[in-house]
C-alpha cells in the first residue's frame, strides 16, 4: 500500500503544480503521464513481469493496496482512501511516510481529480490486460485438420494430420502401427485397468474384419469396468477420501455414493457440462450426490474453543473448494490469491474472495437423499416381510422383551396422542449416555426430524465436541459421529414435535452404523405427553431381558419348549427376519451420503492477508472477473449461487473448460498432456506443444454434446495411439521426451491397475460394483484412528482397488508404494517412482503370496501336472502371449527347482505384468 501511495504522492504533486480551478479539467495525458513515463513511477518489480501497479494504467491504479481496495473511488474523493492517507497525521499511515506533506491545495486539486472521475486515458486499459492476452484466455478456436503427407499411416485422421505437420518439421514421421497382440492389451490396461483374457485376444486376431478394431474400441467404452477405471483418474483430481483426514483421521462411512455417481456418469456418457453442474449444484437438479465434489476433500473435525482456531479452519474448508474448483475445472491455481493478488495470472484477491462467496454457505456433513421410487417400495416390502415374521414367531416370543443393543432399538404402543416425546437414561453400560438418533412414527413417518420444525431440548450436553452437538439427536443423520451426548450419568433428551399427533413406535440407538457400544442406554423409561408436564409412561426397559454384551435377537425367542420341527421352523424365520431387519438398516443407509449440507452464508468480506480477523470491504458472489461476471448480489440465495456458477462454468464461451478437459484425457491416454502441466493453464504453465489439436479437440467435445466417449474414441482410432512404442534413433535424438508423438510411449501402471491385474491373472477378481468399500488396513476404533497392514483377505479383498476404503494419509501396505495418492490434496498426474520396496512387496507382502497361491491352483487347475503346459498358460494369463522358446526352457527349469509357487510370485513382479505396452 505505501508503494502504491508513494507513487500518487508524486502524481499529486505533478498535478499541483498546474493551476486549475474546480470547473477545469484535470488532463491526465497533458498534466500527469508525462512525469509518470519519465520517472516510470511503479512497484512489485513491474518492468520485471506484467501486472504490477503502474499509476500510468488505469485498472492497476484502481486496484489500490492490501488494506484497502479500491484505494481510489471514482467521483467520490472523501471516500477514497488515498485522500484518507495524504491527509492523515498518524506518522504510520500517512503518505508520504518520509518528506514534505502534501499542501492543502494539492490535496484538493487531486480530491478534484477523483471528483471529476479519475479519468485515464482508454488505451492504458488494454495495457492493463496484457495478462489476458495469455494463450489460454482467448476464446477457443476450431483449427482445420492441415493437409500434410502421412508417412506409415493407413488409419489416419484428423489428429494424426496435426501431429504429422510438428513431426514433418523436425524430419520425423509416425511409427508403424503396433501388432494386433499389442493393441488389445494397450486398450484393455489404459480404458480398464485391467489385461485382456487370452480368449479376447485371439479372438481379435483372428477376426479379419475391416472394422475389427472399431468394433474392439466400442465394446471397450461400453463396459462397466470402463467407468471403474476412470473414476479412480477422477477422484484424484477431486482430493476424494473415505476418512476426514488431520489428526483423528475417522471414516467417513457415506462418502461411497459420490464414487459410485462418477463411476455411473462415466459409464453412460454423461455430458461433461451437466456432469459438472451437478457436482457444483446437483442439489438444484436432482442429482444431489453430485455435491459430493465440494466436500470430498478432508476437514479437521477436532473443533476448538478459540474463536480465531475455527474461523481459520473454515477458512481453510473454503479454500479447499475454491482450489479444487479452480484446479478441476478451469487449471487454474485460485488458492494462490487467497493472501495476496495471484502473483503470475490476472486474478486477484478479490476474485477469490468473490469465488468463496459463491461456496460461503456450503459446510462438511451428510446429507438425507431424497427418497427414490425404488427405495420406497423396497422398504415397504420389507416391512411387510418384518411384520409378517414377527406374527410367525409370537408363539416363540419370550415373556420379555430382547435385551437392548447398541445398533437399533424398537419401542411399539399403542397409539398416543403427543406434542412432546421424553427418552430418560437411567443407566449406561459405561459413562455418560449417547443417543445416536431418535426417530418418532405417526402413520410410518418419522416426524421427529428437525427439518419438519421439531425443538429439542436435554439435560445438558457434553461441551467441546462438534460431533455429539443436541442438534444431532433428530438431524436424519446416523453415526457417531452425529450423536447427542449427555454431560451427565444418567439425563433426558426432550422432543417437542409442532403440533400434536398420534404416534406408535419410537426407534433409538447409541450407533445406528454398528461401531461403537459404549455409552449405551441400558435402562430407560419413554414418555409422551399432549399438553406440558402431562407425562405418560408407554414404554421402558422393565420388560427387557436384562443386558449383556453377548445378547442378542435370539434371547427374544424361547425354541426348547416347542415340538422339534416347530423349533426348527421358527429358527428359520428368526434367521429371515435378521436378515430382513439387516437388510432394511442397508437400505436406509444408502439414503444418507457425504455430500455437504447448505446454509444461506453471512456477508463474505476480502481478507487482508488471509486473516480471518482482517476483514476489508465486503464482497459479492462472483468468478474471475477477466473472464466474466455471475453478476449476483450478497442476497443472491445460496444455491444460485452455485447454480449461476456452474452455468458459467459449463459455458461454451468459457475459454477454460473444454480445453481442460480435453488435455486430461489425452494426458490418460499418452502418459502426458498437450499441456504438460495438466492443473495449470496459467501463465506459469507450459504452453501447449500442440495448440491447434487441442482447440480441435476442445471444439469437438463441445459440438458432441460434451460427450467423453466421442473425445476418447477420436484418440483410440487415431494412428497416433495405435502407434509402435519401439523406440527409434533419429527420434531419440530430436525428440528424446517424445513430446512429438513419433512412437507411443510404453508407462507403467498405477497401482489400482497392477493390483486388479493381479487378481485377474490370479482369477479370483471380483467384478461387483458399487456399494460400501472392504477396508484395506485393520482399523484400532480409538478416538485416533490406528490403521495396520492387513493379514488376512477374504471375497471383499478380491474386489476392484477402486472400491477399496480410500484412508487419508494412510499407504495401503503392498501397492501404496506405487505413489498412490494421500487424498489430501489435488492430483491431476501420478508421479511414477521405482523403488526397491516395490519390489519387495510384489515378492513377500502377504497379499502378494496368497495371490500366489491361488494362481498355482489356477495353473493347475487350468493345464495339469505339466510343467510345460503349467508356464505357457502362465505366460499366457499374464502377459497375454505364449513364451519363447527360451523363456519356456528358463521357467520350467526354474518351475523344477524352486516349485510353481515361488515362479508365480516371480510373474507378478515382472514388468510386462506391469507396464502399458
Amino acid at each position: 500500500m505505501q508503494h502504491f501511495l508513494r507513487s500518487f504522492w508524486m502524481l499529486a504533486l505533478v498535478v499541483s503544480s498546474t493551476s486549475l480551478c474546480a470547473e477545469d479539467r484535470v488532463d491526465f495525458a497533458k498534466h500527469v503521464r508525462p512525469i509518470l513515463e519519465k520517472q516510470c513511477f511503479r512497484c512489485h518489480n513491474a518492468e520485471k513481469q506484467e501486472g504490477g501497479l503502474r499509476l500510468d494504467l488505469r485498472a492497476s491504479g484502481l486496484k489500490g493496496g492490501d488494506n484497502y481496495a479500491p484505494a481510489i473511488l471514482p467521483g467520490k474523493s472523501a471516500k477514497s482512501p488515498l485522500i484518507d492517507f495524504i491527509s492523515r497525521d498518524d506518522a504510520d499511515l500517512r503518505m508520504p511516510p518520509k518528506g514534505d506533506r502534501l499542501s492543502a491545495a494539492e490535496i484538493k486539486l487531486l480530491s478534484l481529480w477523483i471528483d471529476q472521475g479519475a479519468d485515464w486515458p482508454a488505451e492504458t486499459d488494454a495495457l492493463a490486460n496484457a495478462g489476458a492476452k495469455h494463450w489460454s484466455f482467448q476464446p477457443v478456436q476450431r483449427s482445420q485438420p492441415p493437409q500434410v503427407k502421412l508417412a506409415a499411416t493407413g488409419n489416419a485422421n484428423a489428429i494424426d494430420a496435426f501431429i504429422a505437420e510438428k513431426l514433418n518439421a523436425k524430419e520425423l514421421a509416425h511409427s508403424p502401427r503396433a501388432d494386433r497382440r499389442t493393441l488389445i492389451r494397450r486398450l484393455n490396461l489404459i480404458m480398464h485397468g485391467l489385461p485382456p483374457t487370452p480368449e479376447a485376444i485371439d479372438a481379435f486376431i483372428k477376426d479379419d474384419s475391416p472394422d475389427a478394431w472399431k468394433k474392439l474400441v466400442d465394446a471397450a467404452l461400453d463396459s462397466p469396468r470402463y467407468g471403474e477405471r476412470w473414476a479412480q483418474h477422477w477422484l484424484d483430481l477431486v482430493r476424494f477420501g473415505e476418512t476426514h483426514g488431520f489428526e483423528t483421521n475417522r471414516e467417513r462411512p457415506n462418502a461411497w455414493p459420490y464414487r459410485d455417481y462418477i463411476i455411473r456418469a462415466l459409464n453412460a456418457d454423461k455430458p461433461y457440462d451437466q456432469f459438472i453442474r451437478e457436482q457444483v449444484a446437483g442439489d438444484a437438479l436432482g442429482a444431489d450426490v453430485g455435491t459430493g465434489f465440494l466436500v470430498a476433500g478432508p476437514n479437521d473435525i477436532v473443533k476448538s474453543s478459540d474463536i480465531n482456531l475455527t474461523l481459520m479452519q473454515r477458512q481453510d474448508e473454503l479454500t479447499d473448494i475454491v482450489n479444487t474448483t479452480g484446479v478441476t475445472f478451469l487449471g487454474l491455481t485460485l488458492g494462490c490469491a487467497r493472501c495476496h493478488n495471484h502473483k503470475f495470472d490476472p486474478i486477484t484477491q478479490r476474485d477469490f474472495f468473490a469465488l468463496q462467496a459463491v461456496f460461503a454457505g456450503v459446510q462438511h456433513a451428510d446429507r438425507n437423499l431424497p427418497p427414490t421410487p425404488e427405495r420406497v417400495s423396497q422398504l415397504a416390502a420389507i416391512d411387510r416381510r418384518i411384520d409378517a415374521l414377527v406374527k410367525q414367531l409370537e408363539p416363540f416370543r419370550s415373556p420379555l422383551r430382547e435385551p437392548v443393543n447398541a445398533q437399533h432399538n424398537v419401542e411399539r404402543f399403542t397409539a398416543q396422542t403427543a406434542k412432546y416425546v421424553r427418552f430418560t437414561v437411567l443407566a449406561t453400560n459405561g459413562g455418560q449416555p449417547c443417543v445416536d438418533e431418535l426417530e418418532i412414527f405417526s402413520e410410518g413417518k418419522n416426524v421427529a426430524l428437525s427439518k419438519a420444525g421439531t425443538r429439542v431440548t436435554c439435560s445438558s450436553s457434553l461441551p467441546g465436541y462438534a460431533i455429539h452437538k443436541l442438534e444431532h439427536v433428530n438431524d436424519g443423520q446416523y453415526g457417531n459421529s452425529h450423536s447427542w451426548i449427555s454431560n451427565e450419568s444418567g439425563g433426558w433428551v426432550q422432543v417437542e414435535l409442532p403440533a400434536a399427533v398420534p404416534i406408535d413406535r419410537v426407534e433409538w440407538g447409541r450407533d445406528r452404523e454398528g461401531k461403537f457400544k459404549d455409552r449405551m442406554p441400558t435402562r430407560y423409561r419413554l414418555e409422551c405427553a399432549a399438553e406440558p408436564d402431562q407425562w405418560k409412561l408407554v414404554a421402558s426397559s422393565d420388560d427387557r431381558q436384562p443386558f449383556s454384551d453377548q445378547a442378542n435377537a435370539q434371547a427374544s425367542y424361547r425354541f426348547d419348549d416347542a415340538p422339534a420341527a416347530e423349533a426348527e421352523q421358527g429358527k428359520r424365520w428368526l434367521a429371515e427376519l435378521e436378515a430382513a431387519r439387516k437388510e432394511k438398516t442397508q437400505i436406509n443407509q444408502s439414503a444418507l451420503a457425504y455430500v455437504g449440507t447448505f446454509q444461506q452464508p453471512g456477508p463474505v468480506h476480502r481478507l487482508y492477508r488471509g486473516e480471518p480477523s482482517a476483514k476489508r470491504e465486503e464482497v459479492a458472489p462472483d468468478t474471475i472477473e477477466l473472464l466474466g461476471s455471475l453478476k449476483l448480489t450478497s442476497a443472491t440465495p445460496e444455491q444460485e449461487r452455485r447454480r449461476k456458477l456452474a452455468d458459467w462454468l459449463t459455458s461454451k464461451s468459457n475459454p477454460l473448460t473444454a480445453r481442460v478437459l480435453v488435455n486430461r484425457l489425452w494426458q490418460f491416454h499418452f502418459g502426458r498432456g498437450l499441456v504438460d502441466t495438466t492443473n495449470d493453464f496459467g501463465r506459469n504453465g507450459v504452453a501447449p506443444t500442440h495448440p491447434e489439436l487441442l482447440d480441435w479437440l476442445a471444439s469437438e467435445l463441445m459440438d458432441s454434446g460434451w460427450s467423453i466417449k466421442h473425445v476418447q474414441r477420436l484418440i483410440l482410432m487415431s494412428h497416433t495411439w495405435q502407434q509402435d512404442s519401439r523406440p527409434q534413433a533419429r527420434g531419440i535424438e530430436v525428440d528424446g521426451g517424445g513430446q512429438l508423438l513419433w512412437r507411443f510411449s510404453p508407462r507403467r501402471l498405477e497401482a489400482e491397475a497392477i493390483h486388479d491385474s493381479i487378481l485377474a491373472v490370479s482369477g479370483v477378481l471380483d467384478v461387483r460394483m458399487g456399494g460400501p468399500g472392504y477396508d484395506g488396513f485393520e482399523v484400532q476404533y480409538e478416538n485416533v484412528r490406528h490403521y495396520f497392514p492387513k493379514k488376512t483377505f477374504g471375497q471383499d479383498d478380491y474386489r476392484r482397488m477402486v472400491y477399496m476404503k480410500k484412508v487419508r494419509a494412510e499407504k495401503e501396505s503392498t501397492f501404496g508404494a506405487f505413489d498412490c495418492p494421500d487424498a489430501s490434496q489435488v492430483v491431476a498426474r501420478r508421479t511414477s517412482s521405482t523403488t526397491p520396496l516395490q519390489a519387495l512387496n510384489l515378492l513377500n507382502s502377504d497379499f502378494i503370496q496368497h495371490q500366489a497361491q491361488l494362481l498355482t491352483a489356477r495353473l493347475r487347475k487350468d493345464a495339469g501336472d505339466s510343467t510345460t503346459a503349467q508356464v505357457k498358460r502362465a505366460f499366457q494369463l499374464s502377459f497375454g502371449r505364449e513364451p519363447t522358446l527360451d523363456e519356456q526352457t528358463d521357467a520350467a527349469q526354474f518351475v523344477d527347482q524352486h516349485g510353481l509357487l515361488l515362479f508365480c510370485r516371480a510373474l507378478f513382479n515382472a514388468n510386462e505384468l506391469l507396464f502399458v505396452p
